[in-house]
């Protein structure tokens, strides 16, 4: 809007230059004209005798005279000659004649008749002892022609860049949109459950910044909901892994004092009954120990503190004292401080040691080791029993997970010390590696800071 206003200021400027310098050309002219017919008349005058027709004589000079200007100017400018409102001479359109007159010494004024712009000069002259008026009009059309004729080109050019800058802004609002948009279409996606979407948008303003981060929040997002799912289909395994494990020990125990409280057994039958009734109620026992050590860590954070390595290992020696001796444990002792909790450690590493060796045959080596990596301390244990398959590897932190449910049941497990040692591991925010091979035993570490003390 401020462009066509300031192009329509520029044009009336020049119409007004281009019309001042016309009226001045012509008034100059005109000027011009006067000077040369009054010389001209003059000599005329100077040269005829003077009798009683010399002043008709000098009218007709004068007549030939502005004949001749009509024609030098193309009949683009014509003359009147009057004497008290008498038109004596003429070359100009008869419709003219009304505006001949002498407007207060107005030196010239300007007149629009039907479609042209008439410029009106008049002035008094001497020719002999009389007085007339001569009266010049000018067809100055042009200038107003020339106005119109800019002010078209003006608007046609307006009217195409006009056009084209619809065009042009159409097309960068698009493309500058096009992004959000993309980005509005993504959110309604994933709001209605596409989780996996994304906008990959990868410019480098502040578009391309807003897209990675709903990239990345829209992967979060997913992630969470991943993690959620697998949340509730762990939880819903574990209570059905829960529910057969207490149904099944409570199914023998319902048995077997059935059996005692209905019928007159003898000794053998009373007591091999009473042993499984004693043998279930320990599994059961030992289940809800598990389960009460696996609920009371939850997600809360342990105290880690500087502890002695040695120290742990000395109260595992103490502990297996007497009760694996149909089992070869071997500590690796290294005099060494590391963070930790000292009863989460005795925990995890009692739970790791029970698996081993009911992963093992009697006679088999466990051995604990412990080796110092730069600034981290590897503690395994390997065994040399049944190991697991590579799927069962996997799985095996699971709750209630068992490779060999007969064989773990037999021994009373629960399938809840890996799991129980999985927790441990994230509360001492390390990493539980489990490496085994069928019938050739298993690996299990996980590393520890070095204490500087």
């Amino acid at each position: 809007m401020f462009f066509s206003l300031g192009e329509t200021f520029i044009l009336s400027q020049n119409h007004h230059h281009l019309l001042e310098n016309t009226i001045q050309q012509n008034i100059l002219s005109y000027e011009l004209e006067i000077y040369n017919l009054q010389n001209h008349l003059l000599q005329s005058i100077y040269s005829t005798s003077l009798d009683d027709d010399y002043q008709e004589k000098v009218i007709n000079q004068a007549t030939y005279y502005l004949e001749q200007l009509h024609y030098l100017s193309q009949k683009q400018t014509s003359y009147a000659l009057s004497q008290n409102n008498d038109i004596l001479f003429s070359n100009m359109n008869n419709e003219y004649h009304s505006f001949i007159s002498v407007k207060n010494n107005q030196k010239y004024y300007l007149q629009k008749y039907h479609h042209k712009n008439l410029m009106f000069i008049t002035t008094d002259i001497h020719l002999g002892e009389k007085q007339y008026y001569l009266t010049a009009c000018y067809d100055i059309s042009y200038c107003y022609e020339e106005r119109d004729r800019q002010l078209q080109s003006f608007f046609i050019t307006s009217l195409f860049m006009f056009v084209l800058a619809f065009f042009i802004l159409r097309f960068v609002a698009q493309y500058m949109t096009k992004s959000i948009y993309k980005l509005n279409k993504m959110s309604q996606r994933i709001a209605e459950g596409e989780y996996d979407v994304r906008t990959h948008i990868q410019s480098k303003d502040e578009i391309g910044e807003l897209s990675q981060s709903f990239d990345k929040m829209a992967e979060m997002n997913e992630l969470t909901i991943q993690q959620l799912k697998e949340s509730v289909i762990q939880k819903e395994e574990f209570m059905g892994s829960f529910s057969h494990e207490i149904k099944t020990p409570m199914t023998a125990i319902l048995g077997f004092a059935d059996l005692l409280r209905t019928c007159d057994c003898d000794e053998e039958t009373r007591q091999k009954a009473a042993q499984y009734i004693y043998t279930e109620a320990k599994r059961l026992e030992s289940l809800s120990y598990a389960l009460m050590e696996l609920l009371s860590m939850g997600d809360n954070q342990a105290e880690l503190k500087s502890i002695s390595l040695q120290h742990v290992f000395s109260q595992l020696k103490e502990y297996y004292r007497g009760k694996t001796n149909e089992y070869i444990i071997i500590f690796d002792v290294i005099d060494i401080h590391v963070i930790s909790h000292l009863d989460l450690l005795f925990i995890l590493l009692r739970n790791l040691i029970d698996n081993a060796i009911k992963a093992s045959e009697k006679g088999q080596t466990i051995q604990v080791k412990a080796e110092l990596q730069y600034s981290k301390l590897r503690i395994s244990v390997i065994d040399e029993g049944i190991g697991m398959s590579q799927e069962d590897a996997k799985k095996a932190t699971e709750a209630f997970y068992m490779a060999d449910k007969s064989r773990a049941r037999s021994q009373g497990g629960a399938g809840l010390g890996l799991a129980i040692v999985k927790r441990i591991c994230h509360l001492h925010q390390t990493q539980l590696l489990i490496e085994s091979e069928l019938n050739k035993g298993t690996t299990i570490s996980f590393e520890l800071e070095v204490s500087n003390e």
